[in-house]
């Protein structure tokens, strides 16, 4: 009798509790408890979204890159996320430099008239020296600059044309009795500056390009000498000439230029 006693005792209200309770979410959950956690994608599928995102991200860098050296000129250190404002003028060329000295108006001695060909062709040369940019161009540069009297923009200059001037000058120099046969002693001391500008001008213009063209050499009265000749790779000065006389202003005549302090 005991032992049937124990097979039908009854079972704690806490079992019977668990028990409903299990069977409940059983019934409930058509997902098995052990399946309910998250799961992850497979891990290749992750590899492989990762190496097309990178993929998309070398592309764009690479076509960015790309359209950079396409659109980029001289100096592109300062114009490559901008349009440089003679960017429509550079072209770049083969050509061999002569240095010729015979036949060329800008070599050997001035005439005795100032208006003959040498000056004449110095004169022509640097008249573009300084031109009109757009409020838009300028402000990509560090500083301000003077404004044009009517608003339409400001006065610049391309160096190349500043260095050009200093070739001149120096030239003057070598002729000082005819250009400034009567300089007092402060235009003197104003000469020497000006020309020791000119040549540090010049020094560092050659040294900031850095050309690195070799000319080869011969041998000439037993000595060897490099030829005067060589091949480079130049901009078209013709063209960059033209686009820079399409904006050329003549500071001669000061009153198309405003703010000028008074006297």
């Amino acid at each position: 009798m005991e032992n049937k006693m124990y097979e039908h005792e009854a079972l704690a209200s806490s079992d019977v509790e668990l028990s409903s309770s299990s069977e409940m979410d059983g019934l409930h959950d058509p997902m098995p408890r052990h399946r309910r956690q998250h799961r992850w994608p497979p891990r290749h599928y992750v590899v492989y979204a990762i190496l097309a995102l990178s993929n998309i991200l070398f592309f764009g860098l690479y076509w960015k890159a790309r359209r950079s050296g396409e659109q980029c000129v001289r100096p592109k250190l300062i114009y490559c996320d901008v349009v440089a404002p003679a960017a429509e003028a550079i072209e770049y060329v083969p050509k061999r430099l002569m240095r010729d000295l015979k036949n060329n108006p800008f070599t050997g001695e001035p005439n005795d008239e100032p208006t003959e060909e040498f000056d004449k062709a110095w004169a022509h040369l640097l008249e573009p020296m300084t031109i009109k940019i757009s409020a838009d161009e300028l402000s990509h540069l560090p500083d301000d600059s003077i404004a044009m009297q009517d608003g339409s923009g400001y006065i610049a200059e391309l160096t190349v044309y500043h260095e050009l001037h200093c070739i001149k000058r120096i030239r003057r120099h070598f002729h000082q009795q005819r250009y400034y046969g009567n300089m007092t002693e402060d235009e003197h001391i104003r000469e020497e500056t000006h020309i020791d500008h000119c040549l540090e001008y010049w020094r560092e213009a050659a040294i900031c390009r850095g050309d690195v063209t070799l000319a080869t050499f011969q041998w000439l009265e037993g000595k060897p000498f490099s030829r005067v000749y060589s091949d480079h790779e130049c901009v078209n000065f013709e063209k960059l000439d033209t686009w820079a006389r399409s904006r050329m202003v003549d500071t001669k005549d000061l009153s198309v230029l405003a703010g000028r302090p008074s006297e």
